[in-house]
């Protein structure tokens, strides 16, 4: 299925010297980071040509925005990446104002069978090779204005230890996430073993207090992403703020579970990851394990 997939959408031979290139990608937080140093490439392998990239709704463009290869943005963009009619159409329709189209956007959710990583798939479809296999998010000065207040506002300062938590997946909440209750226990023997502040990013709409740590709930994503970037240690699960996290020269904690860590993992030279077998119950990872690689890390 996955070659017949293939042969559907990557018939096209790609020009030799394209002036004009969209990218389009709906995929999430995630999907984005790991685009991004595909888009680099591209930029890097035909710099006159312009790139235009086509992205979700406001919140999922903030995480390409600002990316210097590329330059504008079409916002919001969607079609149904699961129908190939929607796709050979949007295809079609975006090859009428460019000279190479590239949909970026798994068409079968089957993609992980392949045990390829998201940052190798974008990078074979844009056809480029990465100099540094990692995500990237570029972030400005107000980003970094933004979270050093917030920060100031709720009393944490530059040389206090501070853990960044993501207790929250965006989807697929039963196969990724950790019960909220071992997070819980995590926190409380972290805050035994060692002075620390906890900051935790969650949705608005997600009730678990999560004692012990500072709410970050509902937070901009962008100065989130600033946050974490001069946080001591990240602590998350395959989720965005995770791949965000694997951007930046931190240390950093990922619970993995449900996809193959090699199709979905953190790509960050300093991640750490706790993870069983593919699909396992969520459950079946212990807080003693988790907190052992987080003692390691925090007397590294």
């Amino acid at each position: 299925m996955l070659n017949f997939f293939k042969s559907l959408f990557g018939s096209r031979k790609p020009p030799e010297n394209p002036k004009s290139i969209f990218i389009g990608l709906i995929g999430g937080v995630g999907d984005l980071v790991c685009a991004a140093p595909s888009v680099t490439a591209l930029k890097k392998k035909f710099p006159d040509a312009t790139i235009r990239f086509g992205v979700g709704n406001s919140f999922f463009k903030d995480v390409i925005l600002g990316h210097p290869g590329i330059d504008s943005y079409e916002s919001p963009f969607f079609y149904n990446v699961w129908k190939s009619r929607e796709r050979r159409n949007m295809e079609r329709e975006q090859y009428e104002k460019h000279d190479w189209v590239l949909l970026l956007d798994n068409a079968s959710r089957e993609w992980w069978k392949e045990g390829k990583h998201l940052v190798d798939i974008y990078q074979e479809k844009c056809g480029v090779q990465l100099e540094r296999r990692q995500p990237e998010m570029y972030l400005n000065r107000r980003d970094e204005e933004r979270a050093r207040e917030f920060l100031q506002s709720k009393g944490i300062e530059d040389d206090d230890y501070l853990i960044v938590l993501s207790p929250e997946t965006r989807s697929k909440k039963e196969m990724k996430e950790w019960p909220p209750e071992r997070f819980d226990q995590l926190i409380e023997k972290i805050h035994a073993h060692k002075k620390v502040k906890f900051l935790n990013f969650v949705s608005e709409e997600n009730p678990h207090p999560f004692n012990g740590t500072i709410s970050a709930k509902g937070f901009p994503l962008r100065p989130s992403a600033a946050i974490i970037r001069r946080s001591s240690l990240f602590i998350g699960l395959d989720n965005g703020l995770t791949h965000i996290a694997s951007c930046f020269d931190i240390k950093m904690l990922s619970i993995h579970i449900g996809f193959p860590v090699e199709c979905s993992g953190p790509l960050s030279p300093r991640a750490v990851v706790v993870a069983h077998e593919p699909f396992s119950p969520p459950e079946s990872i212990t807080v003693e394990e988790v907190f052992n690689k987080v003692q390691q890390l925090i007397d590294s």
